[in-house]
C-alpha cells in the first residue's frame, strides 16, 4: 500500500513538471520575435525533454508495477499451527506448511514454484482432461491442473504425508475445485500394502517410504501404498496428463500402472528422473526406460525454462547420475 502511494505521488509530480514545461512553451510562443539563438535553442529542446520525461515515467511505472505485483501475490496470513495461507502468482490461494524451507518458503515469498516446469505442465493440459499428480506435496501442480482442465475435468492428487494431503485438500476446496479434484492420501508403487513414510518437515519434497528413509531429524508415520491399476480398474478410465515426483519410486509406480498407460493412448507424463535414487528403490532407470519403450513412448528432456529437447533413449537410461526432469509421450509435443 505504501509503495502504491509513493508511485502515485511520483506520477503526480512528473505530470506537474510536464504541465510546467507546457506553460513555458506557451509563454515562449508569446515572446517577442527578437530572441537570441540560445533562447530559441532552449525552447526547441523542450519537446524532446518532455519525451524523455514521459519515457522515464513509463519505466518507473513498469518497475513499480512488477514489484507491487510480487508483493501482492506474496501476501500471506499466518493461521497458527505452522500453517499459512498465501497466494500463487496465478491468483489462486494455497495453504503452506511454514516449516518447509524448500517449496514452502518459495511459495510464501514469490507465489511461484518451478516456474518453467509449471508452464510446460499447464501447456500439456486441455480443458476437460483427467490429470494425475503423483507426489503432490503442497499441491502446486494439482492447482495448476484444476485451473487448466476446468470443472469438467478430473484431478487426482496423490500425497502420502497426512499433513500435506490435508493442506492440498483445503487448497483445492478454498478455490472451488472440490467438486472435480480429489486427494488420495496414499503412496504409489507396484504392490499394495502398508509401510512407513519418513520425512523432514523442513524439506517437504524429500519424503521416503520403506526402509532407509530415516534421519536424525525426521518424522515417521504409517502409510498406505497402492497400485494405480488397482485404484482405477475401470477400463473406461483414461489419463491425459501425469506428473510424477516420488523420490526414486517412479519405476515402481510405472510398473503399477502399466494397464492404465497402455489404454491411455494420448497420455503425456512429466516425471523426475534420478538414476541413483531409482536404483535404490528396486527398479532401475534402465528398467524404467525399457517399460516405457515397450509401451511406445518417446522421451524428451525438460530444461529449467520449460523448453524440451528430444532425448535419446540410451542417454536417458545411462546418462549422468543427476536429478532431472523428463517428458514421455507417444505423440509429438507442440
Amino acid at each position: 500500500m505504501f509503495a502504491g502511494k509513493r508511485l502515485a505521488a511520483l506520477a503526480d509530480h512528473l505530470e506537474l513538471l510536464g504541465q510546467r514545461f507546457e506553460t513555458k512553451l506557451t509563454e515562449a510562443a508569446q515572446l517577442p520575435a527578437g530572441l537570441s539563438p540560445s533562447q530559441w535553442s532552449q525552447i526547441a529542446e523542450v519537446p524532446a525533454r518532455l519525451d524523455r520525461i514521459e519515457q522515464r515515467l513509463e519505466e518507473i511505472v513498469q518497475y513499480f508495477a512488477h514489484h507491487l505485483a510480487v508483493i501482492s501475490n506474496s501476501q500471506s496470513t499466518y493461521l497458527g499451527d505452522q500453517t499459512a495461507l498465501t497466494r500463487l502468482r496465478s491468483g489462486q490461494s494455497i495453504y503452506v506448511d511454514t516449516r518447509s524451507v524448500d517449496l514452502g518458503s518459495h511459495l510464501l515469498q514469490t507465489g511461484l514454484w518451478e516456474e518453467g516446469y509449471m508452464k510446460l505442465f499447464s501447456r500439456l493440459i486441455r480443458p476437460d482432461d483427467t490429470v494425475l499428480d503423483i507426489g503432490a506435496n503442497h499441491g502446486v501442480y494439482s492447482m495448476a491442473a484444476a485451473l487448466a482442465a476446468g470443472p469438467r475435468g478430473a484431478i487426482h492428487a496423490f500425497e502420502p504425508n497426512s499433513r500435506l494431503a490435508r493442506l492440498v485438500r483445503g487448497s483445492l476446496a478454498i478455490n472451488g475445485y472440490g467438486g472435480f479434484a480429489q486427494v488420495h492420501q496414499v503412496a504409489v508403487s507396484d504392490a499394495e500394502g502398508e509401510t512407513i513414510l519418513s520425512f523432514d518437515p523442513a524439506w517437504s519434497g524429500g519424503g521416503h517410504i520403506g526402509e532407509g528413509g530415516g534421519g536424525h531429524e525426521r518424522e515417521a508415520q504409517p502409510c498406505r501404498v497402492v497400485r494405480i491399476d488397482d485404484l482405477f480398474p475401470d477400463t473406461a478410465f483414461r489419463a491425459d496428463v501425469i506428473k510424477m515426483d516420488v523420490e526414486g519410486f517412479e519405476g515402481r509406480a510405472i510398473r503399477g500402472m502399466l494397464r492404465l498407460l497402455e489404454r491411455s493412448s494420448t497420455v503425456k507424463m512429466m516425471m523426475e528422473f534420478a538414476p541413483a535414487m531409482m536404483g535404490r528403490s528396486g527398479v532401475t532407470a534402465e528398467e524404467t526406460v525399457r517399460m516405457l519403450r515397450q509401451l511406445g513412448f518417446r522421451f524428451w528432456s525438460i530444461h529449467h525454462d520449460g523448453s524440451i529437447v528430444p532425448e535419446p533413449v540410451v542417454d536417458c537410461a545411462v546418462g549422468p547420475d543427476t536429478v532431472r526432469n523428463i517428458l514421455v509421450s507417444r505423440q509429438d509435443i507442440d
